[in-house]
């Protein structure tokens, strides 16, 4: 059996590649980063390209018999960083639209497609169902929901399609507005937190949402399905907590300072359509709420357990983060580094 893993270089892409390997199948990657990095798992064949060239995704489908739709844009990934929202919504809606005609085209059996926990929008109940509202704050989350659709549609047609909405994925060779925290602890600067840090957000290991993946495949039960992804609910601490964790954990000397949630959020809309803000709205609006998914019918439907709590998979994220080389450092965008060289780093970082 041949998989087509679509964003096979990244995050999640690794991991799932990784996954495939330990079960013998055979892997075709497909993404805009080469694996060069020799800690990358290796597909057994790489194609380079952009899931929204039509062409590239047919080519990459030849003669695969499941397709794993992992990539999407992110303006917080640092290879997407020069897009707007438009382009943002535009880009990940024609990569999903892409693989569901080839898939159908070419007779694939099976296609996962990863979704986001960022369709809900503010959460209205926690813990959130599958059933809950869908509001999204951005273009990421508004190209997901817009995808959805497209799945739906397939899956009216008879094509067997399985979406898993996870929480922020956290493993080795992450990015995104988590790295930024890695950096300020690793050089023991002030950890900024918006609000007082009581509420209580979710988070997901890649590892876990990998095991997610594969069971799609091989759950029948799965077809159709729309799943959340996340920590065990009950485990996750509040985020103030989970950062004196890590704090204490790096032994940087790095402090916890909080800063009043109106503040921010005025400050990150002002900046937003200059593009200096470096957080996007899907961060500062939903930083201080609870976000908690209801992970119940992924239990059922995939016999899926979640292996990793927020506490474990922040800290091992942050040591991988933390002895990786310069590849993988934050580079903070020019608000950041203003406001770095205001709060100069303690003696004690290494």
């Amino acid at each position: 059996m041949l998989s087509l893993v679509t964003g096979s270089s990244g995050l999640l892409g690794h991991c799932l590649v990784s996954r495939l390997h330990e079960r013998g199948a055979d892997v075709r990657g497909l993404d805009l980063v080469p694996p060069d990095a020799p800690e990358i798992e290796r597909p057994g064949e790489f194609v380079s390209g952009d899931c929204a060239d039509a062409s590239c995704v047919d080519a990459a489908a030849r003669d695969v018999d499941v397709i794993f739709h992992l990539a999407a844009a992110q303006r917080m990934k640092p290879q997407f960083a020069h897009l707007d929202e438009d382009r943002i919504f535009q880009g990940n809606l024609a990569g999903v639209r892409n693989v569901l005609r080839v898939a159908e085209r070419r007779g694939v059996r099976k296609v996962v497609v990863l979704s986001s926990s960022g369709i809900y929008g503010i959460p209205r109940t926690v813990p959130c169902r599958e059933d809950h509202p869908t509001v999204p704050l951005g273009a990421y989350g508004r190209s997901k929901l817009a995808a959805e659709a497209l799945c739906r549609e397939a899956i009216e047609r008879g094509l067997d399609v399985t979406v898993l909405r996870p929480m922020s994925l956290f493993g080795p060779r992450m990015t995104g507005v988590f790295v930024m925290l890695f950096e300020w602890v690793r050089t023991g600067r002030p950890v900024f937190v918006l609000g007082r840090g009581r509420n209580r957000v979710q988070m997901v290991s890649a590892w876990d949402v990998a095991d997610a993946c594969r069971l799609a495949l091989e759950r029948p039960e799965a077809s159709g399905a729309f799943l959340n992804l996340g920590s065990e609910p009950d485990s996750v601490p509040t985020v103030y907590d989970e950062v004196r964790a890590l704090v204490e954990h790096a032994g940087t000397g790095s402090t916890i300072v909080r800063i009043p949630a109106f503040a921010l959020r005025s400050a990150a809309r002002l900046l937003q359509p200059f593009g200096l803000s470096p957080i996007v709205p899907e961060h500062y609006i939903l930083a201080d709420r609870d976000f908690i998914l209801d992970i119940g019918a992924a239990r059922r439907v995939l016999g899926w357990q979640p292996r990793h709590d927020n506490v474990r998979m922040l800290v091992d994220a942050y040591d991988w983060y933390a002895g990786a080389d310069e590849r993988y450092r934050f580079r903070p965008p020019v608000m950041l580094r203003i406001l770095n060289a205001l709060t100069p780093r303690r003696a004690s970082a290494g």
